[in-house]
């Protein structure tokens, strides 16, 4: 037999890739083919993957899932295993959660979920391999059912449950005092007239935009696409996705996190034009 030019041989092992981006699972099955894995199978969100592994009738032996997917995200998927809510599932089934650099709350959230491990985006052949060997070594001590069940939807902060939108910690009026909210509320109002000037091209960024990323406000650059839509409070659109940030949108942004005192991100990419 030929080994694989990674030394490892997962020939012994079955796969499901769960991910909405069809271009992030045909990278990480062609790494795991480089380690002659056993079988792969792909889920375009997590309601798929349940799908799926209904149907393999416990014939999967590790689970590689984004976190960000709608209509089930990769922590609903994790929860439902656990909580036993999956026909034909172990609930200590080896789960690797997909992040971004920016995602410690989901890390947190799955470690709750008693996650086996997870991989820092962007995948490399690398750090693949180490998550998937470490969660294979990692037992798992499972909670009573009703543990994981109780905990219900799964909500992390910046999102709304409804729809889904993700609301930046910066515009988060509510609990601010009135002055603040009075000079974010003029920043946010500089940032709505200055983005005109930013939308051009924006129908034809959407669909191309690459090398996603979560990062600190302070540490993006001019010419990053914003790679998320980004809503007020109210859920008003602020920012739309595709939009060039430019020195004079990011001047803006670094103002409101300063006022917020957070750690502010924000997924941007680059054109994939």
């Amino acid at each position: 037999m030929i080994q694989p030019k990674s030394g490892k041989d997962y020939s012994a092992h079955r796969f499901l890739i769960a991910d909405d981006k069809q271009f992030l699972r045909n990278l990480i099955q062609n790494m795991l083919v480089r380690c002659h894995a056993g079988d792969i199978r792909h889920a375009k969100d997590g309601a798929s993957a349940i799908e799926a592994l209904a149907e393999a009738d416990g014939d999967i032996d590790c689970v590689l899932c984004d976190w960000n997917m709608e209509p089930i995200n990769g922590l609903e998927l994790l929860r439902s295993i656990r909580a036993g809510n999956v026909e034909h599932t172990p609930r200590d089934l080896c789960f690797v959660m997909l992040t971004g650099y920016g995602d410690e709350s989901v890390v947190k959230a799955a470690m709750d979920l008693d996650i086996n491990g997870y991989v820092v985006k962007p995948v490399s052949m690398d750090r693949l391999l180490q998550a998937i060997d470490a969660a294979f070594a990692r037992s798992v001590t499972l909670k009573p059912k009703e543990l994981y069940q109780s905990k219900g939807t799964i909500v992390l902060p910046g999102t709304l449950p409804v729809s889904g939108k993700r609301i930046p910690p910066w515009v988060l009026l509510s609990t601010m005092h009135q002055e603040t909210k009075e000079a974010m509320s003029r920043r946010l109002e500089q940032i709505r007239c200055e983005r005109n000037d930013a939308l051009e091209g924006v129908r034809s960024l959407e669909s191309s935009i690459i090398n996603e990323v979560y990062m600190t406000v302070d540490r993006v650059v001019p010419g990053k696409v914003l790679a998320e839509h980004i809503y007020t409070e109210g859920g008003r659109l602020l920012l739309s996705k595709g939009t060039i940030l430019t020195e004079s949108l990011l001047e803006r942004l670094r103002d409101l996190a300063v006022v917020s005192h957070d750690s502010v991100r924000l997924m941007v990419g680059d054109s994939g034009n």
